[in-house]
């Protein structure tokens, strides 16, 4: 676990369908989070504008008050998917969220916690970071615990909240809890993260991650593509290959296949993951 972990910053809001293009176009006219014009502008409290800054870079749309490359390209008015009503967008936040790991407990629930503990509470959760980070504190990993959970489910009695952001996703489950008290059940509700085929991952979204995952090499192996890539999109081995399966067949370039035993992604040539994105976003 690294040693530098984020679990505030957010003033304990989930992200809002709609505060990343408010962040983009803000940041494209050269404002900063920082300017006292930032609350009226926005149109949102303090703490808002706050949770809007942290959750542009936990996104990887903005590096304190500079749009990176990715938010120009997706989110401008004449961009890829400005509103995100593409499902393969929020497919691709998710991946972002947990590998930024500005939103620490993303990366950790995705990439360390669930294949420990397929089926977790929110004590485990905090007992597993103090276990591996013994000054944290209980209390602030409870409440950004449940910052992350608002992000990944839609709308319901049990939460009691707006959608959240990556909702639709469908990537955390949780059990409903029999109890009167809130806080009882809020503790006994256990929460995971089945690992299989993802339908609605576009295998151009998945293809993106690999080559960013993985910046070199002709040839790269299953087990290199499943740790971290499948980890972060909670795949198992028969939904990613049957996503490379279908790369294979999109692009002549690339080849999905068995080698000595072992399959392997090989490239003739690595392709520009932009250009993989473009194409994704061709096809709408």
């Amino acid at each position: 676990m690294a040693e530098t972990l984020n679990f505030s910053g957010h003033e304990t809001f989930h992200c809002r369908p709609f505060w990343l293009k408010k962040g983009h176009d803000f940041l494209q006219q050269q404002r900063s989070f920082s300017d006292d014009s930032a609350v009226a502008y926005l149109g949102v409290g303090k703490n808002m504008v706050t949770a809007i800054r942290f959750w542009m870079k936990a996104f990887g749309m903005a590096d304190d008050n500079q749009l990176t490359d990715l938010a120009k390209k997706l989110l401008a008015d004449k961009g890829w998917d400005p509103y995100l009503e593409d499902l393969g967008s929020l497919w691709l936040l998710h991946y972002h969220l947990v590998k930024e790991r500005h939103a620490s407990i993303a990366s950790i629930v995705f990439t360390e916690l669930r294949d420990r503990v397929p089926e977790f509470t929110v004590k485990q959760y905090a007992d597993y970071v103090i276990s591996e980070i013994p000054r944290s504190n209980a209390k602030t990993l409870e409440k950004d615990f449940g910052v992350f959970v608002r992000n990944y489910r839609d709308k319901d009695e049990e939460l009691d909240d707006l959608a959240g952001l990556l909702a639709d996703l469908e990537l955390v489950s949780m059990t409903k809890v029999d109890a009167e008290d809130e806080a009882d059940r809020k503790a006994r509700r256990v929460y995971y993260i089945e690992r299989k085929r993802r339908a609605t991952l576009p295998a151009r979204i998945l293809l993106y991650a690999i080559l960013d995952s993985h910046p070199e090499g002709l040839s790269l192996s299953l087990t290199t593509m499943m740790d971290p890539v499948g980890q972060m999109f909670a795949l198992d081995k028969e939904g990613m290959t049957e996503l490379l399966t279908e790369v294979d067949k999109n692009y002549k370039g690339i080849t999905f296949a068995r080698n000595s035993g072992v399959y392997e992604l090989q490239f003739k040539q690595r392709p520009d993951r932009w250009t993989i994105l473009s194409d994704h976003y061709a096809q709408r």
